[in-house]
């Protein structure tokens, strides 16, 4: 591995050898004297507009020490074509004696928050070990990039909230989750306080917006984006509700209410394995792909807007999942199905999920639902940017029975196969599925009219009688 400078390695001449014997990389540009200033500039703005870097002057290609002759007009030309760069950049002039009169300058560039670069009017990247002209888009987008870095939502303070609106367990369990990833180092009695500050999520001694979306509780008056709609449709329109619900809570509350919602919902066609006597579940739409998709609308979805929130809507051809903001970053909806850069709308907010292990860092969240709904044999997912929303509209890995497809049910019904999805199979288990107040002869009245239906089928007799939807025992 190459060594790289950084801010705090001492600017000493056996410093530099090292770096030198190591050749010219993303961050170390080498000059053989202060004749090449101006392609020098070009590298140091270079590094400016990425994770900074160090340019020396006195130094061979081949990665001789040479030196030069340094008094001080060399130093006041330098520091002059340095002012140049603008914005006013942080970068340190070091001279570096190498004896018989002779000296190193050498310019350490450290990025801040005020860039893009430019120098002599004109912006530059760096490229491996070779500097390029910024292209006009890549400096638009770096200029939207580095403003949207400083003023991000979730970054501003959470006026008026105090440490006991979060949800404190939900905190200790965070650090518990990121511990056992190895995703965060395990500080013994550690309080919410001081865990809040290592996940970036206070300002100053502030909370940020990204701690409220994360962990706050009882605040909806103040913060009703922080909200998911969940709804089953009848048909594949949304003219009539099955079921409609909304919560209000913290991130990770609201995925954990989408899951039991989708657990009701999605159908699972079961079968006994043959010579392992158990029971085989595939459920109609991956459960791995749903939360993939979920955790991203929560991560990357735009939480300036009060009014928005994210979606999960059910329908009997399709499944999709909402949420308010569009691609950050120039990204497009194809991009998302190949390799693209990770470009994260909300970084303290994925932050924390990466730590939990939700989701990877590395930009494969999309690719990954893909990859998940090609092994369960259903069809590529569809992502969608539209009206100011991103949305990913899955299809189901099988069809459901073409009896449960033209049935209408009643309310009471659809409970009832909503139960059988999620393993209930006695009578009793049905009835208390249903609700208390439905008598156990009424739910068995629905179940004979949907055995007549041939939506669903009993083994046995009796009390001890089990009821198995048709489309979803193998058959």
């Amino acid at each position: 591995m190459k060594s790289t400078p950084t801010k705090t390695t001492p600017l000493t001449l056996a410093a530099i050898k090292r770096l030198v014997a190591k050749g010219e990389s993303e961050t170390l540009e080498l000059k053989k004297s202060t004749g090449e200033l101006r392609e020098a500039m070009e590298s140091l703005c270079a590094f400016l507009n990425h994770r900074g870097g160090l340019v020396v002057f006195g130094v061979a290609s081949d990665g001789r020490i040479l030196g030069q002759q340094v008094n001080d007009n060399t130093l006041h030309d330098v520091t002059t074509a340095v002012r140049s760069i603008e914005p006013a950049a942080q970068v340190a002039v070091v001279r570096i004696d190498v004896g018989d009169g002779r000296a190193l300058v050498a310019l350490r560039a450290t990025p801040g928050d005020g860039g893009p670069f430019t120098y002599d009017g004109r912006g530059f990247v760096r490229v491996g070990n070779t500097v390029r002209r910024m292209k006009h888009e890549e400096f638009e987008r770096l200029v939207l990039s580095r403003l949207h870095a400083k003023h991000r939502w979730e970054n501003l303070p959470a006026t008026g909230v105090m440490l006991k609106d979060l949800d404190t367990d939900e905190i200790l369990q965070t650090v518990a989750n990121a511990v056992a990833a190895k995703r965060l180092t395990a500080v013994p009695s550690e309080r919410p306080g001081a865990i809040l500050a290592r996940l970036h999520l206070l300002a100053g001694k502030q909370l940020t917006q990204a701690a409220v979306v994360l962990f706050g509780k009882g605040l909806q008056a103040r913060y009703p984006q922080c909200a998911i709609r969940l709804a089953r449709f009848r048909g594949t329109t949304k003219s009539e509700f099955i079921d409609n619900r909304q919560f209000h809570g913290h991130a990770f509350e609201l995925v954990r209410q989408a899951e039991v919602f989708l657990d009701t919902h999605v159908p699972i066609a079961s079968r006994i394995v043959s010579g392992r006597m158990r029971r085989e579940d595939r459920p109609q739409y991956v459960p791995e792909a749903l939360r993939e998709a979920l955790v991203n609308a929560i991560c990357h979805r735009d939480y300036s807007e009060p009014g928005a929130s994210i979606g999960v809507a059910i329908f009997d051809d399709r499944l999709e999942v909402w949420s308010y903001g569009r691609l950050p970053g120039g990204l497009t909806t194809d991009q998302l199905r190949r390799n693209h850069p990770s470009i994260r709308r909300n970084e303290l907010i994925a932050d924390v999920f990466y730590r939990r292990g939700y989701i990877e860092k590395w930009g494969r969240g999309t690719q990954r639902i893909i990859e998940l709904c090609k092994v369960a044999g259903a069809a590529e997912p569809e992502f969608i940017e539209e009206a100011g929303e991103v949305g990913v509209r899955f299809w189901p890995a099988f069809q459901l029975p073409t009896a449960l497809a033209r049935q209408p049910l009643t309310a009471r019904q659809e409970k009832l196969f909503a139960a059988l999805r999620t393993g209930a199979t006695l009578l009793s288990e049905l009835v208390a599925a249903v609700g208390a107040s439905v008598t156990e002869r009424t739910v068995q009245r629905d179940l004979d009219h949907l055995r007549k239906v041939d939506l669903v089928r009993s083994e046995g007799h009796g009390r001890g009688a089990r009821y198995v939807l048709v489309g979803e025992a193998g058959e």
